[in-house]
């Protein structure tokens, strides 16, 4: 019976218990009885409903309390920020990884407990966080109320408020320092198993270049004895010379990064001595084309020599029973592709060189590996260690702010495609540079502290007629140059070790120097070429830069472009 027939009878039941006239029949009597049968069975239904009531909600606060437990007490931090970045919502987990109280974080923008170098990191992801209006995860640092860091994963959802009222943001983060922390020393790991690696192949390649040198040297001492001439032994061991210091240089590059010495200079002219490098004794064919106006690039000639020069090898490599290499280059305005390295100014504009082979191909799977610094499908020995690959190709381009790809199909080919910032400025040559007219001062200081390397240099720009003095540190090159202003007889230019052991270097000698002569004309060397010295010498009061071992014609080179850039030449008389 319902609520509304039990308020009918009620109604009627007092109506007739209300007029004092009413004559109680038996049948009002059962009617009476039948009401306060429903209405006390009514009474009993409320009760139990009420008890159902107050059961289910216990229940509810039981399963409120126990969400607010898992959600307080969570292992990740939580957290809901407003439109306007404001944190209106934290759980305890969260205010224990930032080590504030709960209470202090609602209100405060979250930005604020953003590592100040991640902080473009931050609002970027909220950007595409808003406009994909879908899950995005990022990786920063976040800080700390006693101002220490620690590595943060950042899960973001947003959400939009019933109301219409603006966007929300639910983000979970996790402490991901150990995780960051196992990934670094899995990468030293890989350092060391590469570096182990590679000083293998070093040290085998090295040592067969020595015994290039020292047979020849042994064999033109015999000769030399005999009467016989000596020039062919010589040769070997001067070209076995410079294979070593190609391949030092390769190494630095590979393990420092090798600051580029840059010049402008066109793309065929290295493109070209790549080729005849890497193609020397193959059978190998290939084509080269050069379209008119390509714009100079400004690179390290030695460097994209050997960067291209890899590339080609591994193509050629990829062809055991011969084929063709096509070698394009052209302009470009940009760099496509959203997965390359891209450099930093968006407005320049980029030479492309693209090399491609018709070899085996890439399996697909190391497709992506081959330009990690710490994966090769090489062996140890010889063509590990000259050549070391893509890697030390990807290493050059990025150092020269370019970037390099690849795209391969197995049994078809591979195309390595490097677009180089390309240079407006006008190329001088080193022909140019060359064709000087000598003047009178050509005194020349020295300065090394190895006493054989000295004594050589001092020897040879001796015997093409220079005067030559030496110092073993920066402490003695200041002093006698000191003495030579006094003397009314200074140095027409000094030559200037960047590193001696235990003594005074290049870096700081210059700055001496210069206070006793603003106008002095220096030439530093060095075998450190990813030294920021090197790459721009200008910037530390240098007029040219040497990388060892040099020969004759680099110092010859180097004296002349000093003399060019103070309007006086050299004269070896």
């Amino acid at each position: 019976m319902g609520i509304g027939n039990l308020d009918e009878l009620r109604k009627r039941a007092t109506e007739m218990v209300g007029s004092g006239n009413y004559a109680f029949s038996e049948n009002t009597r059962d009617e009476l009885r039948t009401v306060l049968h429903e209405l006390h069975t009514h009474q009993i239904e409320l009760e139990l409903q009420n008890e159902e009531l107050r059961r289910v909600q216990e229940e509810l606060v039981e399963t409120r309390d126990q969400y607010v437990d898992l959600y307080d007490f969570a292992p990740v931090g939580y957290l809901t920020l407003s439109a306007k970045n404001l944190i209106v919502e934290a759980n305890l987990t969260l205010a224990d990884l930032l080590g504030e109280e709960r209470r202090s974080l609602l209100g405060r923008p979250f930005s604020r407990f953003v590592f100040q170098a991640d902080q473009d990191i931050f609002y970027q992801h909220s950007r595409e966080l808003i406009e994909a209006n879908s899950r995005r995860v990022c990786d920063l640092r976040l800080r700390k109320k006693n101002g220490d860091w620690f590595w943060a994963r950042l899960e973001c959802v947003p959400k939009e408020k019933s109301d219409k009222s603006g966007m929300r943001l639910r983000i979970a983060v996790n402490d991901i320092t150990e995780a960051k922390r196992m990934e670094n020393d899995i990468i030293k790991a890989k350092k060391l198993e590469a570096t182990a690696l590679l000083a293998g192949g070093i040290a085998h390649d090295f040592n067969n270049l020595l015994a290039v040198i020292l047979g020849n040297l042994e064999m033109a001492q015999t000769d030399m004895l005999m009467g016989r001439s000596i020039a062919k032994e010589l040769q070997t061991a001067r070209e076995a010379c410079l294979s070593a210091g190609t391949l030092t240089k390769k190494f630095l590059t590979f393990s420092a990064g090798g600051e580029p010495l840059k010049e402008r200079i066109p793309v065929e002219a290295f493109i070209t001595d790549a080729v005849s490098l890497a193609l020397a004794g193959s059978a190998v064919n290939f084509e080269c084309f050069f379209p008119e106006g390509l714009w100079p690039v400004e690179v390290d000639a030695g460097q994209m020599t050997q960067a291209i020069a890899n590339v080609i090898s591994n193509a050629r490599e990829a062809m055991p029973q011969g084929g063709a290499i096509r070698i394009r280059a052209e302009n470009v305005d940009s760099v496509p592709g959203e997965n390359r390295q891209l450099p930093g100014n968006q407005g320049a504009k980029f030479v492309k060189v693209s090399i491609q082979d018709q070899g085996v191909g890439i399996a697909k799977e190391i497709l992506p590996q081959v330009f990690d610094p710490y994966f090769s499908s090489k062996e140890m020995g010889q063509e590990k260690g000259m050549g070391l690959g893509l890697t030390v190709a990807y290493s050059i381009i990025k150092n020269h702010g370019g970037s390099i790809d690849i795209a391969s199909q197995p049994n078809i080919g591979t195309t390595v495609s490097m677009y180089l910032p390309a240079s407006d400025r006008q190329i001088v040559s080193l022909e140019t540079r060359a064709e000087l007219t000598p003047m009178a001062n050509n005194k020349i200081l020295v300065m090394d502290d190895e006493e054989m390397l000295r004594d050589v240099t001092r020897d040879i720009l001796e015997m093409v007629g220079y005067r030559v003095e030496t110092a073993c540190n920066g402490e003695e090159a200041i002093e006698l140059y000191a003495q030579a202003q006094l003397a009314g007889a200074p140095f027409g230019a000094v030559i200037l070790d960047l590193t001696i052991k235990g003594g005074m270097g290049g870096r700081e000698t210059i700055k001496r120097l210069q206070e006793i002569d603003p106008d002095i004309r220096a030439i530093v060397v060095s075998g450190y070429s990813h030294d920021p010295v090197m790459a721009n010498f200008k910037e530390y009061g240098f007029f040219d830069a040497l990388q060892k071992p040099y020969r004759l014609e680099d110092l010859e080179r180097s004296l002349h472009a000093v003399a060019q850039a103070c309007g006086k030449h050299f004269s070896r008389v």
